[in-house]
């Protein structure tokens, strides 16, 4: 180690990282030169990032010399490389890691040709998977005992005889309709019809307010419950509607349930009617459906109320009553007559007199509901036909098991078999065949033995030393399990043909190939699964509904944002990623990508529709990237206000891959105001910071968190303190002015982001190391700043879109050495 940065670092440095005081676990005085030790690495690297930021010596102290800062950075780096050089000699090692749940579901989906209706997918039967590293990937967070294979049993013997089939199905598809009209010749539910809201018309059923219901009208053959679902499968749902608009143009929106103990199962579809009235169009849509299921129900979500709160109607009935009970009938025949000459039935609600034209409000002209289904894309079911590829009869039961599985193994395991490896699965065919079991049973047992086996639970990487032993890069991975890298990072499944005939053709070992395999595999469709698995753990969302918001205080919040504002962040992820974006637009964009719901949450007129698109921002709007967005800021509160630290832990962690450390045992929480305190956040902050535990952490932590106060605990802007007790007039004004730990100031939201875009490079640097880390299932090790410096270097020469990070990495010599 240069005696300078030895010299310059107990200067500076040691009074906080001495043995004293030894803050964020760093001690000047134990470091040494040796960076393969990796504990020590890490914190060379922790210094160099630190001073290079301009964050270490802290604002206010006296500043390292540039030329010390220079020298240490090229140190550090330097001697990094010479680990990494050190470190990649060794012998040769075996990775295994176990395919977490949704590799697994996805694995069978793709091999089988499988397709998992709601209840019957391995995501339902398997636990949750460990983390580590904030992804689910991590091997070392993925351990197998021997509980999770009894489930794994479980699971595969469910494939097996849901993959093969015998005869025909229980229940074969059917058609079941409703014509809305029978609704009004319905003993039981009959009745609905004598309010004003829903009325009897030629053919249908005109709704103004309230729902229809499908009691005794709408159920499978041959069943006597009210369910349309025999089995768990897929259904079509179409209901036949027009439409006629309000006075002010808007259009009816409808939604079809289903009565259900899930709360998520109920809501069928949910759409804006605008067929018109004398020409209805049909809206349809196919979804999983299980047994549970009761009666079905159309309602009017934006309906008028007919009806009014008050009850007249109801107090001449009592007047009528008490005088009744009198012998005064002179009295009660008078108030009847009043009764009826002013308009008031006795129902227990009365029809408001102002809404008697009910032309002037949206109705919905209901013709029929039908329901189609078990749906099957075919019987036998695909999964049967490309098992039994040549029937279901052979001669030679042994001779045709062999031809199965010579065709499903290699595919299952993702590399070529051997011939006992082979052996060893027709072995437990033999096995059944012998005992009596019929050809489908035997196979099925063997599709069974197949899943069970470690070759399919387990990614398995053995390194295949090169002849050159002084090569940085000594230890490979074949064509095989480059293929797998490549399909699990991006389809988080097994490779398709096109993958398997370049691994079987030695292919994959050239980085020109992998790149324009990259391009292919991002524009097929299961590279959605890239976003809905590396997104949503990056991002965190599913988090964002940790707390559910007090609806007393937040009355603007309901279940179609709370929908959305989970949904945000993995539609605009999946955007930048197909239109090769900036990733800096997840710190600052010009654009969102939102439904109806989320645009009026966020005053952005003209939008309609649940479909999520981009919509260009207005002018000084706060929204935009990732900090814009409403779910980031719910899952930074506890539903009743806000919470700055927890926010600044999400932007620390999520922007820079920089998580604080733990706060000290005794540090407590910021309290909530007690009655008749009106303390803002940031004022009950600042108390909590004069506990001398907390204020160095808080230092660095409240800037990120005070400055996204404008949000308030469901993501709405706000220019004054609200939730809590914070009520009436004269609230106190937001503060989100800061100053970073690098010593940046800003005074608005607006200047925090562009602070936060001057440390891009910071930001590349995290996302790189996220995108590592979900690519190779570990942690970074100090062996591993190098490469990743590249791929930053890459990324930005090339765009900076996740298309040149993914490829920088698939391209590098480590994505194909151990």
């Amino acid at each position: 180690m240069p005696q300078d940065i030895f010299l310059a670092l107990q200067t500076h440095c040691q009074q906080c990282h001495g043995p004293d005081t030894a803050e964020a676990d760093l001690r000047i005085d134990q470091l040494n030169a040796d960076l393969v030790d990796r504990e020590n690495a890490a914190h060379w690297i922790e210094i160099r990032n630190a001073i290079n930021r301009g964050e270490m010596p802290p604002d206010g102290e006296t500043p390292l010399p540039v030329d010390v800062i220079s020298q240490t950075s090229r140190w550090v780096t330097q001697s990094l490389r010479d680990a990494t050089r050190a470190e990649h000699r060794s012998d040769t090692q075996v990775q295994l890691r176990r395919l977490n749940r949704h590799e697994y579901t996805n694995t069978v989906a793709d091999l089988l040709s499988m397709k998992f209706p709601t209840g019957e997918s391995p995501l339902d039967a398997l636990p949750p998977d460990g983390t580590a590293e904030g992804f689910d990937k991590v091997g070392s967070a993925l351990m197998l005992d021997p509980s999770l294979m009894t489930h794994y049993y479980e699971v595969a013997r469910r494939i097996a005889d849901r993959a093969i089939v015998d005869g025909p199905p229980e229940y074969p598809t059917e058609i079941m309709r409703m014509e809305f009209e029978d609704i009004a010749e319905s003993t039981a539910i009959g009745y609905l019809v004598s309010r004003l809201g829903m009325e009897p018309v030629p053919g249908g059923l005109r709704l103004i307010e309230g729902r229809t219901r499908s009691f005794g009208l709408l159920r499978y053959p041959g069943r006597k419950d009210q369910n349309v679902a025999p089995v768990n499968g897929f259904y079509r749902f179409t209901l036949r509607a027009g439409a006629r608009p309000d006075e002010d143009g808007q259009w009816p929106r409808v939604r079809l349930t289903q009565s259900h103990p899930d709360d998520t199962m109920r809501t069928i579809m949910e759409v804006d009617v605008t067929a018109p009235w004398d020409h209805p169009a049909e809206y349809s849509v196919t979804i999983p459906r299980d047994s549970l299921g009761k009666e079905l129900s159309v309602e009017i979500l934006n309906g008028t109320n007919l009806y009014m709160g008050q009850r007249p109607g109801e107090d001449f009935r009592r007047a009528i009553n008490e005088v009744g009970k009198t012998d005064n009938f002179t009295e009660s025949l008078r108030l009847t007559g009043r009764k009826i000459a002013e308009g008031w039935g006795g129902d227990r609600s009365t029809p408001d007199p102002e809404k008697r034209d009910l032309t002037r409000f949206k109705q919905v002209y209901l013709d029929y509901l039908e329901v189609e289904g078990p749906l099957y894309d075919q019987w036998p079911p695909q999964s049967h036909t490309t098992l039994l590829f040549q029937g279901d009869d052979p001669t030679d039961p042994m001779a045709y098991a062999r031809q199965i599985f010579r065709r499903l193994l290699p595919r299952a395991w993702r590399r070529p078999v051997g011939e006992r490896e082979f052996d060893s699965i027709l072995g437990v065919v033999q096995v059944e065949l012998d005992n009596g079991g019929s050809f489908h049973q035997a196979i099925r047992v063997g599709l069974i033995a197949t899943l069970m086996s470690p070759n399919f639970l387990y990614l398995t990487e053995i390194s295949q030393p090169l002849d050159d032993d002084t090569s940085v890069e000594t230890n490979t991975i074949d064509d095989h399990q480059i293929a797998s890298r490549m399909s699990y990072l991006l389809w988080n499944s097994m490779p398709d043909g096109s993958l398997f005939r370049a691994a079987d053709a030695g292919q994959l070992s050239d980085a020109t190939h992998r790149a324009a395999q990259v391009d292919r595999m991002l524009g097929d469709p299961k590279a959605d699964r890239f976003v809905n698995s590396f997104a949503r753990q990056w991002l965190q969302t599913d988090e964002f509904l940790s707390f559910v918001p007090d609806r007393n205080l937040y009355r603007d919040y309901d279940e179609p944002l709370s929908k959305a504002v989970v949904q945000e962040p993995l539609e605009f992820f999946r955007h930048v990623l197909r239109e090769d974006l900036s990733v800096l637009n997840f710190i600052d964009s010009d654009f969102v990508v939102v439904n109806d719901r989320l645009a009026q949450h966020y005053g952005i007129a003209n939008v309609s529709g649940e479909q999520f698109r981009k919509v260009s921002l207005p002018p000084h709007s706060p929204r935009g990237g990732l900090l814009g967005m409403a779910g980031v800021h719910q899952k930074g509160s506890d539903g009743i206000r806000t919470k700055p630290v927890s926010r600044a832990v999400y932007v620390r962690e999520v922007l820079f891959n920089n998580p604080p450390d733990p706060p000290p045992p005794n540090a407590g929480e910021v309290e909530p105001n007690i009655r008749g305190q009106y303390l803002t956040v940031r004022e009950r902050l600042m108390q909590h910071k004069q506990i001398e535990a907390c204020a160095s952490c808080h230092r660095s932590l409240d800037p990120y968190g005070l400055a996204l106060e404008n949000f308030n605990v469901i993501g709405a802007w706000r220019d004054q303190q609200d939730g809590e007790n914070f009520r009436g007039r004269n609230l106190p004004p937001i503060d989100p002015s800061g100053r970073l730990p690098n010593g940046q100031e800003f005074s608005s939201f607006q200047e925090f982001r562009d602070r936060l875009l001057l440390q891009g490079d910071r930001f590349r640097r995290a996302l790189a190391e996220k995108t590592f880390i979900y690519t190779f299932g570990r942690p970074i090790a100090p062996a591993d700043d190098a490469m990743l410096a590249q791929v930053v270097t890459e990324m930005k020469n090339n765009g900076d879109t996740l298309r040149a990070l993914i490829k920088s990495i698939v391209t590098s010599k480590a994505f194909v050495t151990r």
